[in-house]
């Protein structure tokens, strides 16, 4: 169990490199610059990086698995959380992609269905992972109250990593924090043992998501959807198969209540105005000044 763990770590550290410099490249080349919250043009869809880094850390793990006779239940975990994660990134990649961005939140989207009869790349977005969603969940449980908690995790936890999308390293800080919890759930409630092979296959996109800290903090490149929905899959994985019921459903009703409070309320705004929120939310990100001097720099007006 070690040397998985280890492998865990060590591919997303070796993997980051040449994938960051490959995935900008061809990001740049397909024009994915989009501008960003302070209105400055900054590349978007990193997450595809990310993905890219857990799926072949993930691939690999599950050779080595296959080699030394591991038990079904933990192949089958591998497989359903590479399924999903790829899955959702593929969603988030389309949203991406797209260009009708108007519409925001759930309202946003049901609304242009309703007056326009179109559906917009968030309403194909929410169909897929839903979709997505219910076909894992019940592999993952063994009841049909887990069930509809599974599926509502495995909905949800998405598109509220990407609610809090929307200022530098945001969402990666939010994904870090979720996850911690369903991590010391896990080894509080089932041991440390169990919690350690649950995070084989999970481990991956948490080095990747470290690695990816300093460039989406430094304003250098975005999430974007495809990076978001992968970490909130991550985080609704982590809980459906590592914390007792009594937990995933009261996570469920959390996620529930962040997702009718974003319809109505901006969570930028609610942070700005909580002392330590700002400074949480702020630690690690490259204040205004650095960023103008870096973007200075970086074109040879200096």
């Amino acid at each position: 169990m070690m040397f998985m763990m280890l492998v865990a770590v060590v591919f997303p550290l070796v993997l980051d490199r040449p994938l960051h410099k490959i995935g900008t490249q061809k990001l740049k080349a397909m024009g994915m610059n989009r501008f960003n919250y302070d209105r400055e043009p900054v590349l978007t869809a990193g997450g595809l990086i990310l993905v890219c880094s857990s799926a072949i850390t993930g691939i690999v793990l599950i050779g080595f698995l296959l080699l030394r006779g591991a038990k079904s239940e933990l192949l089958l975990h591998g497989f359903l959380f590479l399924t999903g994660m790829i899955t959702m990134a593929f969603w988030g990649w389309r949203d991406d992609r797209a260009s009708d961005r108007d519409a925001k939140g759930f309202r946003g989207h049901f609304g242009v269905l309703w007056r326009e009869r179109r559906m917009t790349s968030g309403m194909w977005k929410l169909i897929g992972g839903t979709s997505m969603a219910f076909c894992l969940s019940f592999s993952l449980s063994n009841s049909l109250w887990a069930g509809i908690v599974s599926f509502g995790l495995l909905a949800l936890s998405p598109n509220i990593i990407n609610l809090f999308d929307l200022r530098p390293a945001r969402a990666i800080k939010v994904f870090w924090g979720l996850t911690a919890i369903a991590g010391a759930f896990g080894i509080w409630t089932i041991g440390a043992g169990t919690a350690m092979a649950n995070w084989i296959f999970l481990m991956p996109i948490f080095v990747a998501s470290m690695l990816m800290f300093p460039h989406d903090a430094g304003g250098k490149i975005m999430l974007g959807d495809t990076g978001a929905n992968a970490l909130g899959f991550a985080v609704g994985f982590s809980l459906v198969i590592g914390t007792p019921i009594y937990v995933q459903a009261s996570m469920l009703v959390l996620f529930l209540c962040l997702q009718v409070t974003a319809e109505f309320c901006s969570f930028s705004h609610v942070i700005e105005q909580v002392g330590w929120l700002r400074r949480l939310d702020q630690w690690g990100r490259a204040t205004e000044a650095e960023n103008k001097k870096n973007q200075t720099g970086s074109s040879g007006l200096v």
